[in-house]
């Protein structure tokens, strides 16, 4: 892109661009200023109240730089811990692990666990099933962490019979399932709804300007204390010297990237990352390399990542221009392809 198209595009669209373009976001300088000076020396005294904490197998790290203090922060923290409480798939008594283990027909659950996957059911059926909170069964069989090996295809072809795609429902605090086969996966949408619940937490309390990062989904409150967007530094794949190579900014919003690079293994010359189509049970084949989707709410963020990085660039497109169009919201895409990588 030259210059002079670069100067044409809102600052929005660049901040868009340059996110997409990031491998990770560098924690350390979310409030870094083109000026020189963070967000910190401009807090109020007293501030910046941060905590880092690993909780929903990430690392999370919230940080307050005007309003609520201590008291705020605290209460955000026990707000982390009983979503982990409730989502994480590693605690047997969390609902998800209940929902998961048991073959009863209705279980009992948490609202918040309700409100979450009443969320996701009319996402995947907006997404026509891209965004597939049933795909246990297929994400079981892929570890990307340690064993790091394709499974068996005989076995993904099993477990695709056992997608049973809205084959459930919530009714009150109340799973109910329709097929004994059903099995939950809240991998894709349950940080972005959490990031949502923490935000509506801390403002509550009085915050007035922050950040929360949930493993690299970022929300941001309100603005900086001296009123200008805050600026986040990322650096590019490439670089591996920590130079900072861009200074982005975000005003109250959300910006979640999917991407190929973030978890896979390469097995016999192919790598396999942990995108899992829910037609075919392997990991998607396209020419992307990450979606980034930037908006309001987090978990729509979160959610539209995954699902339109398994749509592709031209549906995925389509897909949430016709969105915007009937919800009246704006919420945007980057795609950055391979090739371009």
């Amino acid at each position: 892109m030259s210059n002079e198209e670069k100067k044409k595009l809102s600052a929005g669209e660049i901040f868009i661009m340059l996110a997409l373009a990031a491998a990770v976001v560098l924690a350390g300088f979310l409030a870094e200023s083109v000026r020189g000076t963070s967000a910190a020396e401009e807090s109020p005294e007293g501030y910046p109240v941060t905590r880092d904490v690993f909780l929903l197998d990430t690392y999370c790290e919230l940080t307050i730089y005007s309003g609520g203090g201590e008291d705020a922060m605290s209460s955000a923290v026990a707000l982390l811990n009983h979503y982990d409480d409730l989502f994480n798939k590693s605690k047997p008594d969390s609902d998800i692990s209940r929902i998961n283990e048991g073959s009863g027909s209705v279980v009992g659950i948490d609202a918040d666990t309700a409100e979450m996957l009443g969320i996701a059911r009319e996402i995947c059926v907006e997404t026509e099933g891209c965004l597939e909170p049933a795909i246990k069964p297929v994400t079981d069989l892929w570890d990307f962490k340690n064993e790091k090996k394709v499974p068996d295809d005989d076995a993904i072809k099993e477990a695709l019979t056992k997608v049973k795609s809205l084959a459930w429902d919530v009714d009150g605090d109340s799973f109910i399932r329709n097929d004994p086969d059903v099995r939950i996966d809240v991998g894709a949408f349950a940080k972005g709804y959490i990031a949502d619940k923490l935000k509506e937490d801390m403002v509550a309390h009085g915050v007035s300007s922050g950040i929360i990062n949930l493993g690299g989904n970022v929300l941001c409150i309100g603005v900086r204390p001296d009123g200008d967007p805050f600026r986040i530094a990322v650096r590019e794949p490439e670089n591996t010297t920590g130079n900072l190579s861009h200074i982005i900014e975000i005003d109250d919003y959300s910006v979640v990237t999917s991407g190929i690079y973030e978890r896979g293994f390469e097995e016999n010359g192919v790598y396999y990352h942990h995108i899992l189509d829910p037609e075919t049970g392997y990991p998607v084949q396209n020419d992307l390399e990450s979606v980034t989707v930037t908006g309001p709410r987090s978990v729509i963020c979160d959610s539209f990542s995954t699902a339109v990085f398994i749509m592709g660039e031209e549906k995925g497109s389509s897909f949430v221009e016709r969105y915007n169009a009937e919800n009246g919201t704006d919420y945007a895409l980057v795609f950055l392809k391979k090739e371009e990588s």
